[in-house]
């Protein structure tokens, strides 16, 4: 004799399922759900009275802002806007002047003018005291070290990330140069500040103590491709700040609408 499961049973069992099914999925929401404390801006648990971090209470009400802090806000929008249209500025700029790192063999351009002073100015620093090698050394040392230096205060020291992709298109600009003086060391064609290439091409003197005058060309090439992906990678960077930027109209607009 055959025996079926009476249906009104078996619905039953399936309401009281999905019933607790829901009320656990509930609970999951509820404990795994976070709400922003508006004083200090930390994350606390939804079932929180008070903030974990300033001990704010996170269900009082909003106050509504007072004309003067209205006024200090609008102030704090426009002057991002300023801002922003800045940054554009300076990242077509960039663009501009970046654009024949890509097109031409060797450049000599805004860069470059300004490489050269500290260029020099590393040789004479350390003339009076420095082994030869390291004085030779010293042109290129100080040509990177200055941009990369202003790059990392900027990122490092004032968090402003936009500025600081500036020294950095300098420094990638001055590697760019650094390549072309690598791979002139064994022709010696390029034209000299002040003295005769062939006694004062400072890497034609380097590579040839580091044995490595017959790759000139080879390392050249690899520092000249390097450069070249450093200043794409920093002209994308600013592109994605400019994105991210709190006075950027477009993505503002979107929140709004969002």
């Amino acid at each position: 004799m055959e025996h079926h499961a009476d249906p009104l049973v078996a619905t039953g069992k399936d309401a009281l399922y999905a019933k607790d099914k829901l009320h656990s999925r509930a609970n999951i929401k509820k404990m795994t759900a976070f709400k922003k404390c508006r004083q200090c801006g930390s994350s606390n648990r939804a079932r929180d009275k008070a903030c974990y971090n300033c001990q704010a209470d996170l269900d009082a009400p909003v106050e509504e802002a007072s004309p003067a802090d209205q006024e200090l806000a609008e102030l704090g929008h426009m002057e991002n806007r300023f801002a922003f249209y800045g940054k554009v500025f300076v990242f077509i700029l960039a663009l501009v002047i970046c654009r024949p790192y890509f097109v031409q063999a060797r450049v000599y351009g805004i860069f470059e003018w300004a490489i050269l002073p500290f260029h020099e100015a590393g040789h004479y620093f350390l003339m009076p005291f420095a082994p030869q090698t390291l004085m030779v050394a010293g042109g290129t040392i100080v040509q990177l070290g200055m941009p990369l230096g202003f790059a990392l205060y900027f990122a490092l020291k004032k968090r402003e990330f936009f500025s600081a992709t500036v020294p950095m298109l300098w420094f990638f600009g001055s590697m760019q140069q650094m390549a072309v003086y690598m791979k002139d060391a064994r022709f010696l064609l390029l034209p000299m500040f002040g003295v005769d290439p062939s006694e004062g091409h400072d890497w034609n003197y380097l590579f040839g103590k580091m044995h490595l005058l017959h790759k000139s060309v080879e390392i050249g090439n690899f520092f000249h491709g390097l450069a070249k992906v450093g200043v794409a990678v920093t002209l994308l960077g600013m592109a994605v700040l400019l994105y991210l930027d709190p006075g950027q109209p477009l993505r503002k607009k979107a929140q709004s609408a969002g």
